[in-house]
């Protein structure tokens, strides 16, 4: 599959971006054998663009920091691309995390893994 990932370099060695929009690049990862291509996050890009663009490069899933743009987000939501929370990490280790299920998932657009809203879960 295809896992795209917000990064501060262009290789699995950077750190993952703390926030989306803001990564310098957007790399495509074959999570079959590894194979990377990197993607310049120039100032042409809209946080809306590069969502679109997680897309149409047929990824599946996306691991990043924060989505702070609520069009971004919903596009990404819309298209049922997973969102993982890896800030801070390097690629590799995000990828290891990922597989392990250890990844926090990004479930509203603060960036956590609640729902959102004012209620609690307990039953």
């Amino acid at each position: 599959m295809y896992l795209a990932m917000a990064m501060d370099g262009n290789t699995l060695e950077s750190k993952v971006s703390q926030q989306f929009e803001t990564g310098k690049y957007l790399l495509v990862v074959d999570t079959t054998n590894l194979s990377v291509s990197a993607i310049e996050n120039c100032h042409d890009f809209s946080a809306e663009s590069l969502a679109q663009k997680v897309i149409d490069l047929n990824c599946e899933g996306i691991i990043t920091g924060a989505i702070s743009d609520p069009q971004a987000f919903e596009i990404l939501a819309d298209a049922c691309i997973t969102r993982f929370l890896g800030s801070g990490k390097t690629g590799m280790e995000a990828l290891g995390l990922m597989k392990k299920r250890d990844l926090k998932l990004i479930r509203n657009i603060e960036g956590t893994d609640g729902c959102g809203g004012d209620h609690d879960h307990h039953h």
